[in-house]
C-alpha cells in the first residue's frame, strides 16, 4: 500500500496546470516543453507572443505525444511591452482555462526554465507524498497555498565550444548533456507552484503569488519548505546559451546604464578584451558589438571563474556590467560552479545541486 494511501483521494482530486508564455527562443522551448509535458500536468497552457509558427509545430508534436494532456495554444497579436504586460496575459489565462470549482495546482515557467521534483518523477507524486507527511490533524489545504522551489542557474558545458546549439530545435538538445551549476539551494531566488483560488494571482516573473486586492504575498507553510528541501525540488533555469541569444538579451539593460553612466558624466572604458566599443547602432538602434559580446559571454560561461568579483571584470569589460538590471546575468563571471552533470536529463537528479549522498537520492 502506498504511503500516502491516507489522502489519495484528495491527492486524485488535484488539477495540475503548467504555463509558459513564449516570444522566440526556439533553441529551447520544446526541450522545456517536452520536459514538462513528462512530469504528469493534466493541463499545459502556451502563450504565444507575436512569434507562433514554430510553436505551432511543437504544440502538433505535444498533442500527439501526449493524447492525455489538455494542451491549449493561445497566440497574442498584441505589440505592446512584453515583460509589463505579460502578469496580466499569464492570470487572464489561467482565469480563462481553469475551472474555479477544481482544486487547481498551478507552475508556471518560461522557456529557459524546467522544473525538477527531486526524487519524484511527476507532479501528482509529488504532491501526494507531501500530503502524506502531514501530520494527523493538520489543515492540508493551508500547507498546500504554495511551495516556493529554489531556482538554481545552469551553464552548458557546450556553450563554450564551436558546436552552437541549433535554432527551431525539435530534438530536445536542452536535455542532453552536462551543465555547471552556478547557485547554491541556500543563497537562491526562488519560483513557485501555488494553489489558484478565483483571487490568487502570480508575479510577472513567476518568483511569487499574491492574493486579494491588496496583493498579501502567499508565504509557504514551513511544512511544505521542508519537504521541498527533503524532496531536493527545484527550477532550473539555462539563460545563457550562445553568443548571440546572449547579446540580444543584453542591449536593452546594456544602453540604459551607458546612457545613464553618460548623464553622470562618468567616462566608460573601452573592454580591452573585446578591443571594440561594446555599443554600436544597427539602423540607428544601439546594439552590442559582437565581438565584445562574444568575450563577455566566454567570460560568464568558461568552465571555471576568470574573475575574483563584478569588480575586477568591469575593469576590463566597463562599469555597465555592474548596473543592478545586468548583474542577474554577469554575476555568472565571478561565481563558484558546481558540475552537475546531465542533470536535464533525470527527473530525480537535482540531488546533485543538493549535495545528497548518492544512497539518499532515490525513494
Amino acid at each position: 500500500m502506498p504511503a500516502y494511501s491516507r489522502v489519495d483521494p484528495i491527492a486524485r482530486a488535484a488539477r495540475f496546470t503548467a504555463l509558459t508564455m513564449v516570444r522566440g527562443e526556439s533553441d529551447i522551448v520544446w526541450s522545456s516543453l517536452l520536459h514538462h509535458a513528462r512530469l504528469g500536468f493534466q493541463r499545459l497552457i502556451v502563450i504565444s507572443y507575436l512569434e507562433h509558427e514554430f510553436l505551432r509545430r511543437c504544440i502538433d508534436r505535444l498533442r500527439g505525444a501526449f493524447p492525455e494532456v489538455e494542451i491549449d495554444l493561445v497566440e497574442l497579436e498584441s505589440r505592446g511591452h512584453f515583460g509589463r504586460r505579460k502578469a496580466f496575459y499569464v492570470n487572464r489565462a489561467l482565469s480563462l482555462f481553469l475551472d474555479g470549482d477544481e482544486d487547481n495546482f498551478v507552475y508556471c515557467f518560461d522557456a529557459d526554465e524546467f522544473l525538477s521534483l527531486g526524487r519524484y518523477p511527476t507532479i501528482g507524486e509529488f504532491h501526494a507524498a507531501f500530503l502524506s507527511t502531514l501530520p494527523m490533524g493538520t489543515k492540508w489545504g493551508a500547507a498546500t497555498e504554495c511551495f516556493a522551489l529554489p531556482w538554481l542557474n545552469l551553464i552548458p558545458k557546450r556553450a563554450s565550444s564551436v558546436d552552437r546549439y541549433r535554432q527551431q530545435d525539435l530534438s530536445a538538445q536542452f536535455l542532453a548533456g552536462d551543465y555547471l551549476c552556478v547557485d547554491s539551494r541556500e543563497n537562491s531566488r526562488h519560483k513557485v507552484l501555488f494553489r489558484k483560488r478565483p483571487a490568487t494571482r502570480v508575479h510577472m516573473a513567476y518568483h511569487q503569488a499574491f492574493r486579494g486586492e491588496k496583493d498579501v504575498p502567499v508565504e509557504p507553510d514551513p511544512l511544505a519548505a521542508g519537504f521541498v528541501e527533503q524532496s531536493g525540488a527545484c527550477v532550473y533555469h539555462v539563460p545563457l546559451r550562445n553568443p548571440d541569444q546572449f547579446r540580444e538579451r543584453l542591449t536593452g539593460p546594456m544602453r540604459r546604464a551607458l546612457t545613464r553612466a553618460a548623464a553622470k558624466g562618468s567616462p566608460h572604458d573601452t573592454p580591452e578584451a573585446a578591443n571594440d566599443e561594446p555599443m554600436g547602432e544597427t539602423m540607428g538602434e544601439p546594439v552590442i558589438a559582437h565581438d565584445f559580446a562574444e568575450a563577455l559571454f566566454a567570460a560568464c560561461t568558461s568552465s571555471q571563474p576568470q574573475f575574483k568579483s563584478l569588480a575586477e571584470a568591469a575593469d576590463v569589460f566597463g562599469e555597465a556590467i555592474t548596473d543592478r538590471k545586468i548583474r542577474a546575468i554577469t554575476r555568472f563571471i565571478y561565481r563558484d560552479r558546481v558540475d552537475v552533470g546531465p542533470v536535464l536529463g533525470s527527473t530525480a537528479s537535482s540531488s546533485r545541486c543538493l549535495g545528497m549522498k548518492a544512497d539518499e537520492s532515490t525513494p
